[in-house]
């Protein structure tokens, strides 16, 4: 008798057999945000004031105020994976934004980490981000969502299409050996593992 083959479970199918889980309240998700980046001193109490009262369902992100020069060294050091701390390859000389954002403090609403986009072009997520009326990324926005939310690397890495280097390379977050990187994008092919992150808005206070 030939054998079956048997499909594995998943590790979202073990877990979702265990019953539902439990959501936090957008209040619960700004707390820890807010904490985290507090904890790391990039944030202060007053800059998050404005925004507590209107707090959007799903997933969004706090952003802090932006350094006027970014130490990105120090910035990607700050991500911590598994006990491992990042380092980062990118030189801040002629990194540029291809989006606009908010002076100041502000909010990412309806965010995408980046999972709805995996093994696809990077060129391909950025233009379709771009048609769904979405905005991508830009590095500082990469690197906060690494420092309070580095679960995200355990599915997939992140390509940060709302900036470029002096090169117009793509910077990326990704783990090597289990340590968390910024470096640049030099390819665009389909890689497994590997998606682009953005979000509905970006409102300031």
């Amino acid at each position: 008798m030939p054998k079956t083959q048997v499909a594995r479970i998943s590790k979202e199918q073990y877990l979702a057999l265990q019953g539902p889980v439990t959501l936090p309240s957008p209040q619960q998700l700004f707390d820890q945000i807010v904490e985290t980046l507090m904890a790391k001193g990039l944030a202060k109490y007053e800059h998050t004031d404005p925004f507590r009262k209107n707090l959007p369902n799903g997933l969004f992100l706090w952003i802090p105020p932006r350094p006027a020069e970014l130490d990105l060294n120090y910035l990607v050091s700050l991500i911590e994976v598994n006990g491992k701390k990042g380092r980062n390859q990118l030189n801040p000389k002629g990194l540029t934004d291809k989006v606009v954002v908010p002076e100041g403090p502000y909010l990412m609403t309806d965010v995408e980490d980046g999972k709805g986009h995996l093994n696809t072009r990077r060129s391909v997520s950025e233009a379709n981000i771009l048609t769904e009326h979405r905005s991508p990324y830009i590095v500082f926005e990469g690197i906060m969502h690494g420092i309070v939310s580095p679960e995200v690397f355990a599915s997939h890495n992140m390509y940060l299409c709302g900036s470029r280097d002096k090169s117009e390379n793509v910077p990326d977050l990704y783990l090597c050996d289990g340590e968390p990187v910024l470096g640049v994008c030099l390819h665009d092919y389909a890689v497994p593992g590997w998606g682009a992150p953005s979000c509905g808005s970006r409102v300031g206070a």
